[in-house]
């Protein structure tokens, strides 16, 4: 254990038991606040969307600082990411309109493709799959690209990646799926 962890010789798990249990809190909060972004005023919009992003960053950094991974979070979290973005792009597109349709369209052909995808290898191989790298960056580049947007700076460059990585980690989740179906090797 990091001295972070301890306090005084107290291990932080002692004082507080449940600690362990805050990512996977964190992830269901903002499963279940993400459509919110839909329903709340414009001026608000930035500052729930900026909270969603932070508590992305946060609990996985909490869920490797407590050692807290678990099949629950592995599933929790990538949901919480889709419909965060899948809610936030569609504000941003339908809302506001300051982002293209395209971006939208493109994520939500990839997500609904991954959690099929996904669902499919649960059943039949019993294991939840990893996340991958590249939907890691995807995740961040979108919620960048949003942020900006929402707080008033259009770089439409950033749109352009984002869609180059929409599309680059779709296939990269195919490759692993096919790998992990049909070559039985790990999924990386």
């Amino acid at each position: 254990m990091s001295a972070f962890l301890t306090w005084k010789g107290v291990y932080f798990f002692t004082m507080f038991p449940y600690a362990r249990e805050l990512p996977n809190l964190l992830s269901a909060l903002r499963l279940f606040l993400s459509p919110a972004l839909v329903l709340f005023p414009e001026e608000y919009i930035r500052w729930l969307f900026s909270a969603l992003a932070l508590s992305d960053a946060l609990d996985g950094f909490l869920a490797r600082l407590l050692k807290a991974q678990s099949q629950l979070g592995k599933i929790l979290d990538p949901l919480a990411d889709k419909v965060m973005m899948l809610s936030a792009l569609l504000v941003c597109v339908y809302k506001l309109e300051v982002i293209p349709p395209y971006l939208l369209y493109t994520l939500l052909l990839r997500d609904v493709s991954i959690l099929v995808g996904s669902a499919y290898i649960i059943r039949t191989k019993g294991k939840v799959p990893d996340p991958s790298p590249l939907g890691k960056a995807t995740t961040f580049m979108l919620s960048l690209t949003v942020a900006l947007f929402l707080f008033g700076y259009r770089v439409d460059a950033l749109v352009f990646v984002s869609s180059v990585l929409i599309l680059s980690s779709w296939m990269d989740y195919a490759v692993r799926a096919h790998r992990e179906l049909y070559l039985r090797s790990n999924f990386l």
